[in-house]
């Protein structure tokens, strides 16, 4: 992550908190079975927003230092974190450009749940190498927001609209990141990335298991789940924020008037260890 990618994300972290699905319990049960956690192991959630996937690894180890660049994603953490009762959580500030250099020391695992897209994925993975114990392990989860990605198998009908209203107000898509080809990617080709990285790494041994399940929505969790997306935070469309709110709720009440959406949303976990 960079200072760039970071503003992008400022006045997003209430909607994130609110907005963003948690992970269901299916894809923590799969990660602690598959690395035989205890309650014992230390984790690192590189890229943990407002703690989405960080307070329910909590569960299953002993420690968890979470790192975001972000303030207003940590502030929410640690108020989501104390409202849960759970203690056992570290908030840092940092990015995966400077993780080096925060002093963190050794890890079990360390998790990047809808977080690795945006690092220098290579440069991450061998700083990790120096920083993970011999038997540990790098987990990536994708993100629960899939549903409405072009290439995603059960794509919902309602989410043509969701595309058609980006495409008025957000015209060059992700231009923001400073690569003319992100806006081809699809999310299938960066869940083959995020494999193939991970197999020319250290931990090159790859493991991969994906759960299936529903998101009920409501037009107001639509809406607000658009405010989370990279190039529709409201620091990205800035003075443009209210009228894309008020568009999208529009265009969404006109194709579904009983105001109920089914989101399908396949998370995929890869796990990378050592050979």
């Amino acid at each position: 992550m960079t200072e760039t990618t970071a503003s992008l994300f400022a006045g997003a972290a209430g909607y994130y908190a609110r907005y963003r699905a948690a992970y269901p319990d299916d894809v923590f049960a799969g990660i602690a079975a598959r690395l035989g956690l205890d309650g014992t192991q230390r984790a690192l959630d590189l890229g943990c927003g407002p703690g989405t996937a960080t307070l329910p690894l909590a569960g299953y180890v002993a420690e968890v230092v979470a790192v975001d660049p972000e303030p207003a994603m940590l502030a929410e953490g640690r108020r989501s974190a104390g409202q849960a009762g759970v203690g056992n959580i570290t908030f840092v500030e940092g990015d995966s450009s400077g993780l080096a250099r925060l002093g963190l020391g050794a890890f079990d695992l360390a998790l990047m749940a809808a977080s690795f897209h945006w690092m220098d994925r290579p440069a991450t993975l061998r700083t990790l190498d120096g920083m993970i114990r011999p038997a540990g392990a790098v987990v990536v989860v994708t993100g629960s927001v899939s549903g409405t990605a072009p290439d995603v198998p059960d794509r919902p009908t309602w989410a043509d609209a969701v595309v058609a209203v980006r495409e008025r107000w957000i015209p060059f898509r992700r231009r923001w990141r400073g690569d003319a080809r992100s806006d081809r990617r699809t999310y299938g080709q960066v869940r083959r990335e995020h494999r193939d990285l991970l197999g020319a790494s250290a931990f090159g041994r790859v493991e991969a298991f994906e759960v299936r399940w529903e998101r009920r929505h409501d037009v107001e969790s639509l809406v607000g789940l658009q405010m989370t997306m990279p190039d529709s935070t409201p620091g990205a469309l800035a003075e443009r924020a209210g009228d894309f709110r008020d568009d999208l709720r529009a265009e969404l009440i006109r194709i579904e008037p009983s105001g109920v959406f089914v989101e399908p949303i396949r998370t995929e976990v890869l796990i990378g260890r050592r050979e």
